[in-house]
């Protein structure tokens, strides 16, 4: 099959995406523009999604507890000679269970920034693999549902953290005599140091935007967080 090029204004995302996992096609699509990234596909299954304007691969395996840096580093090596960096990941110990749900959240989130209205060109190369591998498989219809709802739930979150630029800190008197937060909520909390903005925090942790500014939302929303100054 040759290859396919145009422009999401022409072919929009999401429409790309169906026609590409209807007709089972393997290969990477790569969109250049104001909003780059790339989705790769294995028999019409999705296997990795990145945007530019989220975490890379390294920062989402590393910031997740996946790998060390140094994990990271081995991986990519053996990942390179086995063509399949999730079966080295898997190989050094990390749990299946954790690898299938941190490249999921990845991929929805993803794909939430790419299905935005877009004037962006797109070329899919069919054949085409990644370094990944397709050890995860993932249902396109799945994660396009999901990332559909966040774009919903986006236009709430944005009314209280309205941009990624922002410092949040931790309020100095709590509304009441105690809160419950869950880890989650305590692994973005602990890195409100007043100096880190969200977009770093977005990066060291390796989650995507909408999982960060959503726990960031939910603490403003209980009175433990606010923007600095």
């Amino acid at each position: 099959m040759a290859g396919l090029e145009g422009s999401l204004e022409d072919l929009p995302f999401l429409e790309l995406l169906e026609f590409l996992a209807g007709s089972r096609r393997t290969g990477v699509i790569e969109l250049s523009g104001a909003s780059p990234g790339i989705v790769v596909l294995h028999e019409g299954m999705l296997t990795l999604a990145l945007s530019e304007n989220g975490p890379t691969l390294q920062q989402v395996f590393i910031g997740s507890g996946i790998v060390s840096s140094d994990g990271w580093w081995e991986a990519t090596n053996t990942g390179n000679r086995s063509s399949s960096l999730a079966e080295a990941v898997l190989e050094a110990g990390a749990p299946a269970s954790q690898v299938e749900r941190v490249l999921r959240e990845q991929i929805i989130g993803a794909v939430f920034e790419l299905m935005l209205p877009s004037k962006d060109a797109f070329a899919f190369t069919p054949g085409a693999t990644h370094l990944l591998g397709h050890r995860f498989l993932f249902d396109p219809d799945d994660v396009v549902r999901e990332a559909q709802r966040r774009v919903a739930a986006w236009k709430v979150i944005a009314d209280s953290i309205p941009s990624t630029s922002l410092v949040v800190v931790p309020v100095r008197y709590l509304p009441g005599d105690s809160v419950t937060i869950n880890s989650t909520d305590w692994t973005v909390l602990a890195l409100l140091d007043g100096q880190r903005s969200i977009a770093d925090i977005i990066r060291e942790l390796g989650m995507s935007a909408f999982a960060v500014c959503n726990v960031l939302h939910q603490l403003r929303t209980a009175g433990i967080v606010e923007p600095r100054g």
